[in-house]
């Protein structure tokens, strides 16, 4: 049902007014809690980097839980008033039984409106006792306001009548204008009959113009009365600004927050700022419910919002919870108020949960027809299954019989393939044996012909010195023979030139042995000759054992060393190994020999790596 000024009005001009008085915190709580509470609020509706309906939708949240756990704060409150009970039961004095009836009264105010009533008339007793005739004629005075809310007008209008107007005093003259106020507004609204209806609104406002004249400009009932003013005039947006002065002087009073809500609800919606008035409606209903509020007409005012907008699942929940409220308030006004919105949205609620059974019986139906036909597919489904299950043995066990055959073949290919290496590697070798085979043959021809021709040499050599040595004999020329023979040093001279003739051969038949040999040795081991065309020792000597002479005796033998000497020479060499010293000598028989491959029972040769070769 969609909301109009009216109902808004109804709603405004049934709402109680603000006290002098400071309001008494929620129930069972502590100031820290209120404050607590405060905080939160303002920091939801100061939030700027917060769009408005996101911060509506927090508090729809939060309001939904406080609903949910509403008991408890009921709980707490009457646990508040149970306190004041057990406090006022053990006081003698009349006085502080006033004070504690009085709090009584302020906790029901907005409770239970008849245990309001009463305790007020138990305040009126207490303060006549003790001849406080300002603190008596005060009470009366709201106990009129109280009759005016609920809407006992005659009642009001009695009270009022008694109220002592001289013995009020400057600080309790607000409530009695306020009281007098409160009730023609409430007659001049709910009046059918014209001439009444303009009387008792000229009333009203003279009330409020002696309330504004007599009331602190910074009190709550000043402020609210003028943005009362401010709205019935339309001016809504000066209305608003008072609302502002009022939320900033209300402090921490979470009571209080809960009525200034919900006038700025009344004023942003008559702006038409339907993003800050839901907002401020939700607020307003959700500290009416941590309040422990039952005078509330927040939370139907948000149940019509909500049945307007078709949420009709959260207005049946508002509009139902706020009938409560109204019952345990206990007053007619508030009942009627209620009961045209309960009613509507009860019945379309209703209908609503009507409709969903009929479609959940439809469903129902369906899902039953689904599940017999799902049980027929499973039957079928079952026997097609077991009809698989035996192929798929069939065909497991053909599987297993081709993957024993797949096995066994592979088995005899692997036999092959390692034949066919084993074949491979045995052919490499032979390859590299006939290589090996073939270079000695070289070599062999080669160091034979050097070999005739060096004896040939030599039988020459000698046959010449024979002859001249017996030509000098038969001349008799010993002393010439003598002087000849003397210096004369056949072994170094014919050994210079045996290795001359050893190298200049070599190096014909292995031109890169030196470079080769090199690079099995670490880099500051390398051998460097100045004159490319001899050897020296050291080369020599790996030469020998190149061409197959490895025994360091007959190296010995052959470079007129001894073989500690060449066993030395030897040593220092492979000390200086880039590679295993025990393989060097192998790998030094291998130079100048060509490799096709190595067989897989070979062992693999260590060469040296990259950045230690030339």
């Amino acid at each position: 049902m969609q909301t109009c000024r009216k109902q808004a009005e109804t709603v405004r001009k049934s709402l109680r007014y603000v006290t002098n008085r400071k309001q008494l915190p929620q129930a069972g709580t502590n100031n820290n809690y209120a404050n607590g509470l405060l905080l939160l609020a303002l920091a939801l509706f100061t939030a700027m980097d917060a769009s408005a309906g996101s911060r509506s939708d927090s508090v729809y949240r939060c309001l939904d839980k406080a609903i949910a756990e509403s008991d408890i704060y009921i709980a707490r409150h009457e646990s508040k008033i149970n306190g004041l009970k057990k406090q006022l039961g053990a006081t003698r004095s009349a006085a502080d039984r006033y004070d504690i009836e009085f709090k009584l009264y302020e906790a029901y105010r907005a409770f239970i409106n008849d245990s309001a009533l009463v305790y007020l008339q138990r305040a009126i007793k207490s303060a006549d006792k003790t001849g406080n005739a300002g603190a008596a004629n005060k009470c009366r005075a709201l106990a009129a306001f109280q009759c005016s809310t609920s809407g006992m007008y005659k009642e009001s209008l009695d009270l009022l009548n008694t109220v002592d107007r001289n013995a009020l005093g400057q600080d309790n003259i607000v409530e009695y204008y306020m009281a007098w106020h409160h009730l023609y507004d409430q007659l001049g609204f709910y009046s059918k009959v014209e001439c009444l209806k303009q009387v008792y609104e000229t009333k009203a406002e003279l009330y409020a113009d002696s309330l504004l004249a007599v009331a602190d400009k910074n009190s709550p009932i000043y402020l609210q009365t003028m943005e009362n003013r401010m709205y019935d005039r339309g001016d809504y947006r000066a209305a608003l600004r008072y609302n502002d002065k009022w939320l900033k002087l209300n402090g921490d009073n979470p009571e209080g927050f809960a009525i200034i809500a919900f006038y700025r609800f009344l004023d942003c919606k008559m702006l038409g700022e339907e993003d800050e008035w839901t907002y401020w409606l939700a607020m307003s209903s959700l500290y009416d419910v941590r309040n422990a509020t039952m005078d509330q007409a927040s939370m139907w005012e948000l149940a019509n919002h909500f049945y307007s907008t078709g949420d009709k699942e959260r207005a049946y929940n508002y509009i139902n919870f706020a009938w409560k409220c109204a019952d345990r308030f206990h007053t007619r006004v508030r009942s009627e108020q209620i009961l045209p919105a309960f009613s509507a949205i009860n019945d379309i609620y209703r209908t609503s949960i009507t409709r969903t059974n009929h479609y959940l019986r439809i469903l129902l139906a369906a899902i039953s027809l689904l599940a017999l036909l799902m049980f027929a597919i499973l039957v079928y489904v079952n026997k097609q299954r077991k009809r698989l299950a035996s192929a798929r043995n069939e065909l497991s066990r053909k599987n297993r019989q081709l993957t024993d055959l797949n096995a066994d073949m592979k088995t005899t290919l692997d036999n092959l393939d390692q034949t066919n290496r084993q074949l491979t590697a045995t052919g490499d070798r032979l390859n590299d044996a006939i290589a090996g085979l073939d270079e000695s043959n070289r070599v062999k021809e080669k160091y034979i012909g050097l070999f005739l021709r060096q004896c040939s040499s030599y039988i020459d050599k000698m046959d010449r010195m024979r002859k001249e040595t017996l030509s000098m004999l038969k001349n008799k020329r010993y002393n010439e023979l003598y002087e000849i023979m003397r210096p004369y040093n056949f072994r170094n001279r014919e050994q210079k030139e045996l290795f001359e003739i050893f190298d200049s051969t070599f190096i014909r038949l292995f031109p890169t042995f030196v470079d080769e040999f090199n690079r099995l040795l670490k880099p500051e081991f390398r051998i460097h000759l100045t004159d490319t065309s001899r050897l020296n020792t050291d080369i020599r000597i790996f030469a020998l054992i190149r061409l197959g002479i490895d025994d360091s005796s007959k190296i010995a033998e052959f470079l007129h060393y001894s073989v500690n000497t060449i066993y030395n020479y030897r040593a220092r060499i492979k000390s200086g190994a880039a590679c295993d010293r025990d393989q060097f000598e192998d790998y030094v028989k291998e130079i100048g020999i060509p490799r096709k491959s190595l067989g897989s029972g070979e062992k693999s040769r260590c060469r040296p790596s990259e950045e230690n070769q030339e």
